[in-house]
C-alpha cells in the first residue's frame, strides 16, 4: 500500500521536460512551411540541361522553432535551416559549394514562399558562386506535391536556374 501511495504521489508531482518548454510563437510563413515536414523525392532540372535526383526531408527541431531541411542533390548532401527572426522567416543554406548564403522571406502567397538573398552573410556577386534566390511552392489542395526553385549566381555574374518537382513519400 505504501508503494502504491508513493507511486501515485510521484505521478502527480512529475512534469515532463516537454511540459516545461516555453510556447514559441511562430510566423504565418513558418507555420505554412511546417506542412512540409516529412520526406520528398523528385527530379531537379537545371538550366544547363542536366536532370538529377533530389531528396528532401523536413523536420522540426529546437522546441519546434526551427525547420531543418536535409537535401541530397545527385548524391551530395546539404542542409538548410528555416527560422523566424523577429517575426520574419529566414533561411540559411549550408551549401555543397562550401558557403552559407542566408535569405529573408520577401513574398508569401497562398501557395508560395519566395526568399531573397541577404548580403549580410558576406557573399558578394561577382566574387563568389552561391545560391542567390530560393522559392518553395506547396498547395494544400494538392499536399503531396512540392516545387522548389533556386538561382545560382556564378563568379562572372551569369546565373543558372534549377527547378524540382517532388512527391511526398512515406505518408
Amino acid at each position: 500500500m505504501f508503494a502504491l501511495a508513493t507511486l501515485s504521489l510521484t505521478n502527480m508531482t512529475h512534469t515532463s521536460a516537454e511540459d516545461d518548454r516555453p510556447k514559441i510563437e511562430t510566423s504565418k510563413a513558418f507555420n505554412k512551411l511546417k506542412h512540409l515536414v516529412g520526406d520528398w523525392e523528385g527530379k531537379l532540372a537545371k538550366s544547363t540541361g542536366e536532370v538529377v535526383d533530389l531528396k528532401l526531408s523536413y523536420k522540426l527541431i529546437s522546441n519546434d522553432s526551427v525547420i531543418l531541411e536535409s537535401s541530397v542533390e545527385d548524391g551530395v548532401e546539404m542542409l538548410t535551416t528555416y527560422k523566424d527572426r523577429f517575426g520574419k522567416l529566414t533561411a540559411t543554406h549550408y551549401c555543397a559549394l562550401g558557403n552559407q548564403p542566408t535569405f529573408n522571406l520577401s513574398t508569401m502567397t497562398g501557395t508560395t514562399l519566395d526568399f531573397d538573398f541577404d548580403p549580410q552573410c558576406g557573399l558578394k556577386e561577382g566574387k563568389h558562386k552561391f545560391v542567390k534566390d530560393w522559392k518553395i511552392t506547396h498547395d494544400l489542395r494538392n499536399p503531396g506535391v512540392l516545387v522548389t526553385e533556386y538561382v545560382l549566381i556564378n563568379e562572372d555574374e551569369t546565373t543558372e536556374t534549377s527547378k524540382a518537382s517532388l512527391k511526398r513519400v512515406g505518408k
